[in-house]
């Protein structure tokens, strides 16, 4: 009886779907983030020397500076993903939980943008 009653509040309240679109995009990002990543080591292990210029150079192509922009934004949004099920999971007073979650994703959003704007400031600063 008390099975049952729990099953039909999961699905009145859809929290199967949310679990499972949650989880879906959990494993989808960790499928880009080995592929970016991948791009990423041997791209980067392509490059000559590690100075200050030759990197420039390196981001400064636009498929370099799109990819790597991209490979940031999955990073962060597996992040902010993963930090929302820790949140759930273990704080358990509503408001502090809800807050915390608000601010996972403000601060997620402030890392994406600030490392975009760093890609570009590298990519077309002229020396």
């Amino acid at each position: 009886m008390k099975t049952l009653s729990l099953l039909s509040l999961v699905v009145k309240n859809n929290l199967v779907e949310g679990a499972s679109a949650h989880w879906w995009s959990q494993r989808l990002s960790a499928f880009f983030l080995v592929i970016l990543a991948s791009w990423f080591i041997i791209s980067i292990g392509n490059v000559a020397d590690y100075e200050y210029q030759t990197i420039k150079i390196w981001i400064s192509s636009v498929l370099n500076s799109l990819l790597l922009s991209l490979l940031a934004f999955t990073m962060i949004y597996h992040s902010s993903l993963g930090l929302e099920v820790i949140i759930e999971d273990y704080i358990h007073v509503k408001k502090t939980r809800e807050l915390l979650l608000a601010l996972n994703k403000i601060f997620h959003l402030i890392f994406f943008i600030i490392i975009v704007i760093s890609i570009f400031f590298i990519s077309t600063r002229i020396q």
